[in-house]
């Protein structure tokens, strides 16, 4: 007989993990479930599709469902709601959304792939027509929409984070007059001191109004339903658009239904082959929790690329195949105007918080030669172990080439080099691309005196 492998979940991890088990096994009979209309799109992309840079709507929608059957060879049925996952009798109760019908699947194997959902502030007013949370494709349709017929001349931003920092680039390039609201002094609390002063000095030489430690107390409505004002615990705004960034949560509903292991992130625990504390479901994605290999603690990071790698490891697990995910270092970066900030492996704060006896360096050097056209500043910290030297993050920030410099530092740290191997590796030189000692080096080396 040939196994019912079942898939909740059509954003990144869902359909890799589909495909991947229709690629592993190809009698498996694999069906995949979206609650929504669409399928395979991705969330990043979102504020360059409202700013224009990628105008087209199959930039960030490549797969309809109709195309995911026909080239990859699983069943989709989108606008199909998994309400109830009966694990003992290894069933899901669907809702079809287009007939208000009920249906029951079994299954031999589960994916859960149900993604995460945007924090709420949990006040009055967060269903006003002009307030957005940037999280799914009908979402960003509807915002583009808006500021296209509506054209507001002003906006408020809630959540200084990596999704915020891209809204408000994207709401300036529209030419809206737009304030950042966070609740913490500098923007992205994840980075170092340093690098966070130049994401605010981004900010302000490009006319966003940053309002720090801040928290919204009030969206003030007036009669057509749209937000007027906002109000914060030290002042208020003006503004015709909200749009509210302040993270997102891992949906376990379902996970709860059948009794899994959650974690100290409220998100599914999975051993490195995907599956749960169930031996016949498997989890990947925004759902999960992951193992960071640096400090070998669980840590929430909903990213794409975990999300599409999990998928893979699980949809070819759930069809009988043995692969593994060892787990990441996190690696993720931002444009900031023309600026580029990255943040590889751990933060001080984290790397102290976890036992090492680790310390900090800084260097100021430049993206190119520096009588180069086109030469501009670039700053790299490395957070590392004081005993063994090993490298375990970094911060670079500064002008184009900045996230490719943290390319390469990521891929040391996943390797545990000390700061001497990477002081000794042998990197590119050519003015139009680097100084005669490439910055990775340059800070390595100064680090390595300590």
């Amino acid at each position: 007989m040939n196994p019912k492998i079942l898939v909740i979940g059509g954003l990144a991890a869902g359909p890799a993990a589909a495909a991947k088990a229709k690629r592993t096994n190809s009698e498996a009979e694999v069906t995949l479930f979206e609650q929504g209309e669409h399928v395979s799109y991705g969330i990043c992309e979102i504020p360059y599709f409202i700013g224009g840079v990628t105008p087209n709507k199959s930039d960030i929608e490549p797969f309809s469902a109709q195309k995911l059957e026909q080239t990859r060879g699983f069943k989709v049925k989108t606008l199909h709601r998994v309400e109830k996952l009966d694990s003992t009798k290894r069933l899901v109760v669907v809702r079809d959304l287009w007939k208000d019908k009920l249906h029951e699947f079994k299954y031999t194997k589960l994916v859960l792939a149900t993604g995460s959902s945007p924090r709420r502030l949990g006040i009055a007013g967060e269903n006003a027509r002009n307030l957005f949370f940037i999280n799914k494709l009908d979402e960003a349709y509807a915002l583009k929409k808006f500021i296209d017929e509506e054209q507001p001349k002003r906006a408020v931003v809630v959540g200084g984070g990596y999704i915020g920092l891209e809204m408000v680039d994207t709401l300036v390039s529209l030419g809206l007059k737009t304030t950042l609201v966070h609740r913490s002094a500098f923007p992205l609390s994840s980075l170092e001191d340093s690098a966070r002063k130049f994401v605010l000095s981004q900010l302000t030489k490009n006319g966003v109004q940053f309002e720090p430690n801040q928290t919204v107390l009030q969206f003030v409505v007036d009669a057509s339903g749209k937000i007027s004002k906002v109000v914060t615990n030290r002042s208020s705004f003006e503004t015709g658009l909200v749009i509210v960034c302040i993270g997102v949560a891992p949906n376990t509903e379902l996970a709860c239904h059948a009794k899994l292991r959650l974690g100290t992130h409220t998100g599914v625990l999975t051993d490195q082959h995907q599956k749960t504390s169930n031996d016949a479901i498997y989890a990947a994605g925004d759902c999960c929790e992951l193992k960071n290999s640096v400090n070998n603690k669980w840590m929430y990071l909903p990213l794409a690329t975990y999300a599409a790698r999990q998928g893979v490891v699980a949809g070819m697990n759930a069809a009988g195949g043995r692969a593994a995910f060892k787990g990441a270092i996190r690696a993720v970066a931002v444009k900031v105007f023309d600026g580029e900030v990255a943040h590889v492996g751990l933060s001080l704060k984290e790397a102290l918080e976890s036992g090492f006896s680790a310390d900090t360096d800084e260097i100021s050097s430049s993206t190119k030669i520096s009588f180069y056209p086109g030469s501009s500043p670039l700053s790299i910290r490395l957070i590392f172990e004081k005993r063994s030297h090993r490298l375990l993050g970094a911060n670079v920030w500064g002008g184009s080439g900045s996230v490719a410099r943290a390319n390469v530092l990521s891929s040391a740290i996943q390797h545990k080099l000390t700061l001497e191997q990477v002081a000794e590796l042998d990197l590119i030189y050519a003015p139009q691309f680097s100084p005669l000692w490439d910055p990775i080096l340059t800070a390595a080396k100064q680090a390595r005196k300590q």
